[in-house]
């Protein structure tokens, strides 16, 4: 049985911020049993697939090849490569080349994060299952040492994409502001979710979750997906658990104030989009070590499925002759989006979700939980891999 994975020791460079515990954005799993039963409540890969139009989209022979998803955890699995070949063989995916960096050297133990870790590739790779994954795991979970993970992925060059389902209440400091303008001057994309405790920012009782409150963070929010047994798409809620809001004394973005979304804040305004994240339309995964397959939500499984897309879209854009996408906010706000949504293609590209709330309320437009939706994964990859100048476009826009 083959069983890709290679471990390497390695170090990186630790933060200058105060470092704070971090904490994985997944919700408590279900019991676990010993095989999947794909349904509404527990969504399986060809599901979710075909309601988020990615199936349409790999059947076209986009599915990530030539590109690297990383993933950024602490602490890690040391069964993730044979509880990935479980996840593959029972849902017909093929195996990846996963590689497993341990960044700081051995790292801690922890059943919390090994859900996480199980949860974040496998989903990941649902969505690109012709890109390489490389997980990097971080000693423990503090801020210093993920951070640090960052580091070693843009210093390495290892990917386009950087998935980060974890949090913590510390504000956006000057090392990961500093690593995502590098991310960002290098074409890579990195994604956090908005966290599962609910509203959070201005006029709210709960601050923002770093590094979701960082300005060029592409930060996921949470829906409740609603669809019938085959997968087809019926409706998406925001979740009551998703974090976002307004980011207290970070200005708005000028491509957030064209697009007129945030009403009088003036704030930096997240999430940005979203995905399914109710743990009542949760999502199936494998983690020998919780007991083998359990269902779970939470925007730790937006995130991944944000980041696999990222890697379809890189590559047509590479195939187009482009460059990668990296920070994608000003195109999706000022060419998808549009001033109040009024875009053609935010209603091809977008699914616009308009009820339900997380303490802030889902609208038409752009909200709080949800950002301006989530995908229709077809359509938004060709749009974006599409458009040579107009990605990448930096934090001035």
């Amino acid at each position: 049985m083959f069983l890709p994975s290679l471990t390497i020791a390695a170090t990186a460079p630790s933060s200058q911020d105060p470092s704070i515990i971090m904490t994985p954005d997944h919700t408590q799993p279900s019991a676990a049993t010993s095989s999947p039963t794909c349904s509404f409540s527990g969504i399986c890969p060809a599901q979710l697939l075909k309601a988020y139009d990615v199936a349409a989209l790999q059947a076209s022979g986009v599915n990530g090849t030539g590109q690297t998803v990383v993933i950024v955890d602490a602490c890690g699995s040391p069964s993730i490569a044979s509880d990935l070949h479980a996840f593959d063989s029972q849902f017909g995916l093929p195996n990846p080349t996963l590689n497993v960096v341990d960044v700081q050297g051995t790292p801690c133990v922890s059943s919390g994060w090994s859900v996480e870790t199980s949860l974040d590739v496998e989903w990941s790779h649902v969505m690109a299952p012709g890109a390489t994954i490389d997980l990097l795991v971080s000693a423990k979970p503090s801020s210093s040492d993920l951070y640090g993970a960052w580091s070693y992925s843009l210093t390495n060059n290892l990917g386009n994409q950087i998935s980060n389902s974890w949090g913590g209440t510390q504000k956006c400091g000057s090392t990961p502001k500093g690593l995502v303008s590098q991310a960002t001057s290098a074409g890579v994309t990195v994604l956090a979710s908005s966290g599962d405790g609910g509203a959070w920012g201005q006029g709210m009782s709960l601050g923002a979750q770093v590094p979701a409150d960082c300005k060029g963070v592409l930060t996921i929010g949470g829906t409740t997906l609603h669809i019938l047994s085959d997968g087809t798409y019926q409706s998406e809620l925001a979740w009551s658990g998703a974090g976002g809001g307004y980011v207290p004394n970070k200005g708005e973005p000028g491509y957030q104030t064209k697009a007129n979304i945030t009403d009088t804040f003036g704030l930096l305004a997240k999430s940005d989009v979203a995905a399914d994240a109710n743990p009542s339309t949760g999502v199936w995964f494998y983690d020998s070590g919780t007991g083998g397959w359990s269902v779970v939500g939470g925007t730790s499984v937006a995130c991944p499925l944000w980041a696999g897309f990222m890697a379809d879209v890189n590559q047509i854009r590479a195939t187009n002759g482009f460059v990668s996408a990296g920070m994608i906010q000003p195109f999706l706000y000022k060419n998808v989006y549009g001033v109040n949504g009024g875009s053609s293609l935010y209603h091809t590209d977008f699914h616009d979700v308009t009820s339900g709330n997380d303490g802030w309320p889902a609208r038409a437009g752009w909200d709080a939980p949800t950002g301006i939706g989530s995908f229709d994964a077809n359509n938004l990859a060709q749009t974006l891999g599409s458009y040579h100048n107009a990605l990448n476009l930096g934090y001035s826009s």
